[in-house]
């Protein structure tokens, strides 16, 4: 019951934005292709006047196959873009009326369907007799793109597809063989462990989708790491992988082919494109983009997680959550790309980012330069443990990707941090000098007796650098001076429900026994919770703010604004301007948002810019860098 009230107080405070992923019903609104030729069951005017113009036109009527056949022919003949679009849309219509009842009938037309329709739109002696203006341009696309979309599901009817393998399906009475590759991608044939159509699902808890439009069929591909959180090339990957992948078929032409070889079964390349990589399909003059869904398979792969429900568990029992702390990929890591690690707040997950990190990626230049990690923490444990974690992980990180420091990217790295998570990411950027360590005791760290596994432990926590390789940080709606929050009934209720982890309770008893003048027994029994540390110009918060920064690393404010008025008055519900606004940035946007100002698309826009100014990429500044209300 408790548990119920606070999703319901803290969802609505901190704006929580749930995801889901439903099976479609019916077709995707933005499936182009679906709308297009969901009417063209008959031939077209502009494909009338072609059967009229050859006078083929009763023949049809009568005869559909010989009257392809007579078109095949001619096609063959003298290579016609009139023609050549006449068969593709013919193929659609028959192989669309066959698919009713003679579903294995059906596939031979959609295979022409497809081969037709690539003629048209490749096929460099068709140049003079395509326009993109025309109609049937478009109408092409479309017809490549629904009969690709039903020969792969006809080939998952018979099995799974796989990278570097081969589909059989029976076209024109001969068993047709498709040659499946993957190619230029990070990700490796022996990566995909499934691959769905992105169609196939519909989801919920997005204000917008990044849906690519032009030719190919978007697709899910699915890897299942071995084991996912250990050490290994697969410690920072979560325990299922969903990621964009569109099909593009790459069949032979017949336009040319002699009569016997018109009878042999086309060569067809199945072709798996990487949409982060690969843009467009084709050779100039004919070259045009790829269509491609990457919302989908993002949705996709966080609904099917636990992490809703780590929420609570990384609040009140963070002890027993430690072990899951890790950043987490989304894609293999990629040398010479600049990481950005994502550092979500207080009684939150990495699902805080996926409305940003969807909007960020129909950006071409962020998604070539920058690949995105994601920082997974319990958000109960004390802020210095929280701030010892995301170092130690980032440690390993660098350790795995660039030990001999020689990747420049990976010396750009920027961190984003929401609520709380801006506090753990401002520790990267500082030196802490002394400024903990004195909150608990006058005495220098090596006059404090106790063992040294546990002395090192408490010095990991109060004592650390800056990270060299953090260049940039950007908070959002940061609490630098604590928040009010933290005393009312939802901080009150959930500090009391909040267990302190085991080992952190060992070591101060140990320390406490072994230096009993030493420390502050009351200050020192326990260390504040998150919940505690965030009230209101807390010592530790202070503490913070007062440790020396990294030159070399810019910092950036971004800050919700609930309702118009000074600046110095207003607030995100949560977090007031007067705690999240600190001097020495090179930036800062209000923006009228709630505590989830992560989401917000005016937020997003300044995150863009950042990162295009971090590639040294201006914008102009007259929005990005005014706040929403005069000062």
């Amino acid at each position: 019951m408790i548990l119920a009230q606070l999703t319901v107080i803290v969802s609505t405070v901190l704006g929580w934005q749930d995801l889901t992923v439903q099976p479609a019903r019916g077709d995707r609104a933005h499936a182009s292709f679906q709308r297009a030729l969901a009417g063209l069951d008959r031939p077209s005017p502009r494909t009338l006047e072609t059967l009229k113009r050859f006078d083929v036109e009763r023949r049809y009527r009568k005869d559909v196959d010989g009257t392809i056949a007579s078109l095949e022919k001619i096609a063959r003949a003298n290579p016609d873009a009139e023609v050549v679009y006449a068969l593709a849309e013919l193929s659609w219509i028959e192989g669309k009326r066959l698919d009713r009842w003679r579903k294995a009938a059906a596939i031979d037309r959609f295979v022409d369907a497809v081969a037709y329709a690539y003629d048209f739109l490749f096929d460099p002696d068709l140049e003079k007799g395509r326009q993109p203006s025309d109609p049937r341009f478009r109408l092409a696309c479309d017809l490549y793109n629904g009969g690709l979309d039903r020969l792969i599901r006809a080939a998952q009817s018979k099995g799974q597809i796989t990278p570097d393998g081969t589909i059989t399906l029976d076209v024109h009475g001969r068993k047709q063989v498709f040659r499946v590759a993957l190619r230029n991608s990070p990700w490796i044939p022996g990566d995909v462990d499934q691959i769905i159509l992105s169609s196939d699902f519909e989801v919920g808890g997005l204000n917008t989708s990044s849906y690519l439009y032009g030719l190919g069929v978007p697709l899910i591909g699915i890897h299942h790491p071995e084991e996912p959180g250990k050490e290994g090339p697969e410690k920072f990957y979560p325990p299922e992988m969903a990621f964009p992948l569109t099909a593009f078929l790459r069949p032979n032409s017949r336009l040319r082919n002699s009569p016997k070889e018109v009878t042999e079964p086309r060569e067809c390349t199945l072709e798996l494109l990487d949409p982060i990589v690969v843009h467009h399909v084709g050779t100039p003059p004919a070259v045009l983009p790829i269509e491609a869904d990457l919302t989908t398979p993002l949705a996709y792969m966080w609904s099917r997680t636990d992490l809703n429900r780590y929420r609570w568990t990384g609040l009140f029992r963070p002890g027993a959550a430690m072990a899951r702390a890790n950043l987490m990929l989304l894609r293999p890591y990629e040398k010479g790309k600049i990481p950005v690690v994502m550092v979500h707040g207080l009684i939150s997950s990495p699902l805080a980012w996926v409305p940003m990190i969807n909007e960020l990626l129909r950006d071409p230049v962020i998604h070539e330069k920058y690949q995105f990690l994601l920082y997974m923490y319990p958000t109960g444990v004390p802020i210095p443990i929280a701030m010892a974690g995301l170092r130690d992980t980032l440690q390993q990180a660098e350790q795995m990707y660039n030990p001999s420091r020689q990747d420049p990217a990976f010396e750009q790295m920027v961190l984003l941090g929401h609520s709380m998570g801006g506090l753990i990411s401002h520790a990267m950027a500082v030196d802490s000098g002394n400024k903990f360590w004195q909150l608990y005791s006058d005495r220098q760290l090596a006059e404090i007796i106790g063992p040294p596994n546990v002395l090192s432990e408490l010095q990991r926590y109060l004592f650390f650098k800056p990270e060299p390789y953090v260049k940039r940080v950007v908070f959002l709606a940061t609490p630098h001076r604590g928040s009010d929050m933290s005393r009312n009934v939802v901080g009150r209720l959930s500090t009391s429900l909040i267990s302190e982890p085991d080992q952190i309770s060992d070591l101060l008893s140990k320390l406490l026994k072994d230096n009993p003048d030493a420390f502050d027994r009351r200050q020192f029994r326990r260390l504040p919770s998150s919940i505690e540390t965030l009230n209101t110009d807390h010592d530790i918060l202070l503490a913070l703010l007062a440790m020396q920064p990294n030159p070399g690393v810019a910092l950036h404010s971004i800050i919700g604004s609930l309702r118009p008025g000074p600046v110095a008055n207003t607030t995100d519900g949560v977090v007031p301007y007067r705690s999240a606004h600190i001097d020495g940035v090179e930036s800062e946007l209000t923006v009228r948002s709630d505590h989830g100002v992560q989401k917000d698309p005016e937020a997003v826009n300044e995150v863009k810019r950042i990162l295009l100014k971090h590639l040294g990429i201006t914008t102009p500044p007259a929005i990005a860098d005014q706040p929403l209300h005069p000062r």
